[in-house]
This record gives structure tokens, C-alpha cells and sequence, in this order.
């Protein structure tokens, strides 16, 4: 039973990060792409090969305080735990990719794993607790204080630049503009390898222990180059329905105002990983800074209900998923008794 659970939530792991793949590869190539800056192509395949050198610098840097805020059984029920939190994660990203709607895909992961204990608690099989003040820090400051803060870090950026930028010509500030988007989006998709790669290789040694399989240093390295290679091909495929919504549909913004959200997009997600050590959404982080450097405009440049339509889909993603697993875990649960 182990072995099977085992290969089912490795499969699971591998859906997460292909998912993870397509569906944020629009936080980093979306507005480079809209304003002209890359091509689709050129964006896709440098943000590939960024998440691919991102996994394996993250996996060589991982520490202990990744794994603070996981705590599952280790046995069947950890298994079973994991499996389902990544179930729940998969069935969000595509209802979200077909909504067209960006959602963040490391929350949806935690409202998996929460839903799922809960269901191990309620089902008698396991009883562990999930919200521990680590984990409350990683979901609330994530989940409302930092996107709330890159949102007014982009649109407070934008006054001292456009000072700064009022006296040169409108063609060189765009060309300026679209360098530094081309570095922003390398950046953006390096440290969210780095990011998607440590919590990969967390899940995949937890699983380790849950199976009580031992791992030699090689086939450590085999598994990490594998999930550098899930993630370069799932962010090759692109979810551009996310991408047109928050770059085109959302906001009308120009070459400079996509520079500084993307500008802010990059340093908070740098900060926050150097810093906070904590795990935040490339997508809440892009969606805010785009909404708060589009939003500083003198003509209205924003779509009030689409931008609504994208918060109400952040607020959704928890609960969604708790449901999601929840519900699998429960099905799944006669199976472990």
C-alpha cells in the first residue's frame, strides 16, 4: 500500500509543478510580451530555462525553515495527505487556467494540505494540526499584507520615475523600459524555480520518509534534475488565457508603467525569498504590481470588474482547495483504515 501511494502522490507531485509551470509563466512573460519588450517565443523560452537554473540553485540552498509549516504523518496517512494536497492544487490551476483567472498556486497548495487534515482528523485517522503559528504566518502575510504592499510599492514607484523620465524623449524611455523588462522577467522566473524547487524537494523527501524508502545522494540528484525539467516544460506550454487577462484585459498599461510592475514584481519576490524566508505568490505579487503601476494613470486605464473578478479568485483559492481535498481525502480515507 505504500509503494502505491507513494507513486500515486510522486505523479501528484509531478501535476503540481507541470501545473505550476503554465500556469505562472504569464507573471513573468505577460507584460514584457504586451508591451513589445519579447516575444512570446524568446519570453517562454528564457523564463524555461530561468525556472530550470532556479530549481537547482533552490534545492542546493534548502534549509531547515522550509519545513516549518509542514507537518503531515509519517506513514500511508502523510501519503495520503500529500497526494490530496496536491490533487486539490491540480484541479484548481486548470479551473482557474479555464476561468482565465491568475490564482496563486503555492495557496492553493496549502488549502490543500489543510483541507486534507482536516479530513484525517475528522475521519478519526490521524490527528495533527494544522494551524500552527508558522503556518499562520505563511498564509496570512502572504496571503494579505505582501500583496497589498507590492500594490503600493508599484504605484507609489511610478511618481518619482515619471519625474525623473518627463524631460526624455518617449522612445528612449520605451527602450530603456523594455531592457529592463527583459531582466525583470529573468529574474522573476529564476527565483520562482528557486521557490517551486525547494518546496518540491520538501514534499519529495517527506514523502521519502512517509514511505520509509531510503535515497541515495544520486538518486536525490536524479529527482531534482527530474523536477527541473517538469517545471521548464510546463512554463514552455504558457498559460497565456491567465496572461491576457491581468496584462490586457485588466489594465492598459504602457512600456514604462510594465517596467516598474515588473521591476516591483522581481525585488519583492527577492526579498521575501532572502529575507522572510517565506512562500509567496508570483501571481498575487504580479497581478498587484500591474493593477498599482496601471491604476497611476491619468486616463482610466483599469477594468474595475475584471480586477474585481481576479481579487474574489484570490479569496476564493484557499477554501476552494480545502474543499477539493476535503472531499478526495474522504473518498480516499476507507482505503487507509
Amino acid at each position: 500500500m505504500s509503494i502505491i501511494l507513494f507513486i500515486l502522490a510522486f505523479l501528484g507531485l509531478t501535476g503540481y509543478l507541470f501545473v505550476t509551470g503554465f500556469h505562472d509563466a504569464p507573471n513573468a512573460a505577460a507584460v514584457p510580451v504586451r508591451t513589445r519588450a519579447l516575444t512570446p517565443r524568446i519570453a517562454l523560452l528564457v523564463g524555461a530555462c530561468l525556472n530550470f537554473l532556479g530549481v537547482l540553485a533552490g534545492t542546493a540552498i534548502l534549509t531547515s525553515h522550509h519545513s516549518q509549516w509542514v507537518k503531515v504523518p509519517l506513514n500511508n496517512v502523510g501519503l495520503a495527505i500529500l497526494l490530496t494536497a496536491f490533487f486539490a492544487q491540480i484541479v484548481w490551476g486548470l479551473i482557474t487556467f479555464w476561468l482565465r483567472m491568475p490564482s496563486s498556486s503555492t495557496h492553493a497548495l496549502f488549502g490543500g494540505l489543510i483541507g486534507a487534515v482536516w479530513a484525517a482528523n475528522e475521519s478519526n485517522i490521524a490527528t495533527v494540526n494544522p494551524l500552527t503559528e508558522s503556518f499562520k504566518s505563511f498564509i496570512l502575510v502572504p496571503f494579505l499584507v505582501l500583496p497589498a504592499l507590492v500594490f503600493f510599492l508599484s504605484w507609489a514607484t511610478v511618481f518619482p520615475l515619471s519625474r525623473l523620465t518627463s524631460k526624455a524623449y518617449p522612445r528612449a524611455v520605451h527602450k530603456v523600459s523594455r531592457h529592463a523588462m527583459s531582466i525583470s522577467n529573468s529574474a522573476i522566473s529564476l527565483i520562482h524555480g528557486i521557490q517551486v524547487g525547494q518546496r518540491a524537494l520538501l514534499f519529495f523527501l517527506l514523502m521519502c520518509l512517509c514511505a520509509d524508502i531510503s535515497l541515495t545522494p544520486l538518486w536525490v540528484i536524479v529527482a531534482i534534475l527530474f523536477f527541473a525539467l517538469t517545471l521548464a516544460a510546463g512554463t514552455l506550454v504558457g498559460g497565456w488565457r491567465i496572461g491576457h487577462t491581468f496584462a490586457h484585459k485588466m489594465v492598459q498599461i504602457d512600456p514604462f508603467r510594465g517596467a516598474v510592475a515588473q521591476g516591483t514584481t522581481a525585488i519583492a519576490l527577492f526579498l521575501s525569498q532572502a529575507f522572510l524566508h517565506t512562500p509567496v505568490s508570483s501571481s498575487h505579487f504580479a497581478s498587484a504590481s500591474v493593477l498599482g503601476a496601471g491604476i497611476n494613470q491619468r486616463f482610466s486605464s483599469v477594468r474595475l470588474p475584471i480586477a474585481l473578478k481576479v481579487i474574489l479568485t484570490w479569496v476564493a483559492t484557499v477554501p476552494a482547495a480545502f474543499c477539493i481535498a476535503s472531499l478526495f481525502f474522504l473518498l480516499l480515507s476507507p482505503a487507509l483504515k
